[in-house]
C-alpha cells in the first residue's frame, strides 16, 4: 500500500492526466461527430475516456445491473450525487448510452463541453426554473427518439451522507414522456474526489442500477411518486457502500 505522500503524489498525476485525457478524448469526439451525429461515437468514446481514467488512477469498480432491464427501450436514469466522478462511474457502467441533463456551468468548459453539445446533452440553468422546463422538454424528444436520458434529481452534489431533496424536474419529464424511471446508486466517489477538491485518488466505487418504474400516470400524485423514487435510489446507494468496500 502506498504511504499518505506518495497517494497525494499519485492523486495530482491523476488529476492532471485527466485534464489531458480528456481534452485528447474531446477533440478526438469533436473530430468525429460528422461520422456520427446522433452522438454514438461520443457516448462510446465517453465509456473509454471514464475506464481508462479509472485504471491509470487505481479507482477499482463494481457494478450490479437489475435483470429487468431490456437494452431495445429507453429508460430515464435517476441517480445520486456525491462527486464529479459519478459522471465516470455512471458512463463506465451503464448498459445503455445515455445523454446526461447537465448544468450550464458546464458548458464553460472548452472542448468537453463541445462534444457534450453534438451528442445532445441537455445543459440547463438551475436558477431559471421555467426554463429549465423548457429544456427538459428536449430530453423528452430524445426518449421518444430512443435514446436514454440521465437526470441528478438531487440537482447538485451531496457528501456522501443523506441523501438530498429530489428536485421535481425529472420526475415531470418521466410523466410527460411517459418513460420508465431507473433508480442508480453510486458508493464511493465522495471519497476518490471529495466535493470542492482537485486531487483524484485511488479508491473502490460502486453502481448499484435496480429495476425500472413504471412513470407516474397523469392522475398520480407526483410527491408521493417522488418519495417511492427516493427510498429506491437509498436502498441502492446502500447496497452499492456494501460492494465499495467489499472489492
Amino acid at each position: 500500500m502506498l504511504c499518505r505522500p506518495m497517494l497525494r503524489v499519485r492523486a495530482f498525476f491523476t488529476s492532471f492526466f485527466i485534464i489531458a485525457y480528456t481534452i485528447f478524448m474531446s477533440l478526438l469526439a469533436v473530430a468525429t461527430w460528422p461520422f456520427s451525429p446522433r452522438g454514438d461515437l461520443f457516448l462510446y468514446f465517453a465509456k473509454v475516456w471514464s475506464r481508462v481514467i479509472f485504471f491509470v488512477g487505481g479507482i477499482r469498480w463494481t457494478t450490479q445491473v437489475s435483470d429487468q432491464l431490456d437494452l431495445s427501450k429507453s429508460y430515464l436514469y435517476l441517480s445520486n450525487h456525491e462527486s464529479l466522478t459519478d459522471i465516470l462511474a455512471l458512463f463506465a457502467t451503464l448498459p445503455q448510452k445515455a445523454v446526461m441533463v447537465a448544468k450550464r456551468s458546464l458548458f464553460i468548459l472548452p472542448v468537453f463541453s463541445w462534444g457534450m453539445w453534438l451528442a445532445g446533452f441537455i445543459f440547463i440553468d438551475r436558477k431559471n426554473t421555467k426554463v429549465a422546463y423548457a429544456r427538459l422538454q428536449s430530453a423528452g424528444k430524445l426518449i421518444r427518439k430512443g435514446r436514454s436520458v440521465l437526470v441528478f434529481p438531487e440537482g447538485t452534489r451531496g457528501d456522501g451522507g443523506e441523501l438530498l431533496k429530489l428536485k421535481r424536474g425529472g420526475f415531470v419529464l418521466a410523466q410527460t414522456a411517459k418513460i420508465e424511471v431507473v433508480p442508480v446508486g453510486i458508493a464511493g466517489t465522495a471519497q476518490v474526489l471529495p466535493r470542492d477538491t482537485f486531487p483524484v485518488y485511488p479508491g473502490s466505487i460502486a453502481v448499484c442500477i435496480g429495476d425500472p418504474i413504471a412513470p407516474p400516470s397523469p392522475e398520480e400524485d407526483l410527491p408521493a411518486y417522488m418519495d417511492r423514487v427516493r427510498t429506491e435510489i437509498d436502498k441502492l446507494r446502500q447496497k452499492a457502500r456494501t460492494l465499495a468496500v467489499q472489492s
